[in-house]
């Protein structure tokens, strides 16, 4: 690992624990405001049916999908981030079913989901015991959504700005990605979902056809 994916993985750890309370401010900044926007692109791609959101940080698309009608569920391992998360849902007078647990052991029965939600997760998302456990408890016919695993910026200047841990070796990242996740038995679809700033590929992952 080089000292670039180093860093990247030293500041989110920072930045899921003693540095939560800046996640949001963090995260709007470094993507010249458009991190919540590139979370909502996942919901394009959701399908009829109930949604686990892994690893769902300061609670924002966790939020959002229940103010949507989604019946959506959250799983964090961060009590920072369950903390501030809870905060959010206390003001705004709404309840969300959370868990405090980690993607390598998901605590539900098999089959339970038909949607798994991840955005901007971090090398959890590849773990063998994690990919196991997704393919657990999504349904016969359930998806998995990745998204942020890289983005690409149209702008020459944002592109250059970002480019060292938003879109660093994109085409090879999303290649590395596909390879392991195929491995543990998905089939996986890159969607380019694009607007008029970025690209952002996001990943349809479903049950392999035995």
């Amino acid at each position: 690992m080089g000292w670039v994916a180093k860093a990247y993985l030293w500041a989110t750890e920072l930045l899921y624990h003693r540095l939560a309370w800046a996640y949001d401010f963090v995260a709007w900044l470094v993507s010249f405001g458009l991190w919540s926007q590139w979370r909502l692109d996942t919901t394009a791609y959701l399908q009829p049916g109930n949604l686990l959101e892994i690893g769902f940080g300061t609670g924002e698309l966790l939020i959002e999908l229940a103010a949507r009608g989604h019946d959506v569920t959250g799983l964090e391992p961060s009590s920072e981030m369950q903390r501030l998360t809870g905060r959010k849902l206390q003001h705004k007078d709404i309840g969300i079913k959370r868990v405090q647990a980690r993607a390598e052991a998901i605590p539900f029965t098999s089959g339970h989901f038909s949607n798994i939600v991840s955005t901007f997760p971090s090398n959890y998302i590849l773990f063998e015991e994690t990919l196991q456990e997704i393919r657990r408890v999504l349904s016969n016919d359930g998806r998995l959504i990745v998204a942020g695993l890289t983005v690409r910026f149209k702008s020459g200047i944002r592109r250059w700005l970002t480019g060292w841990f938003l879109g660093g070796g994109y085409d090879e990242v999303l290649a590395y990605v596909k390879e392991k996740v195929e491995l543990a038995g998905f089939q996986v679809r890159v969607m380019m979902h694009e607007s008029e700033d970025y690209v952002l590929p996001i990943l349809i992952v479903v049950q392999k056809d035995e």
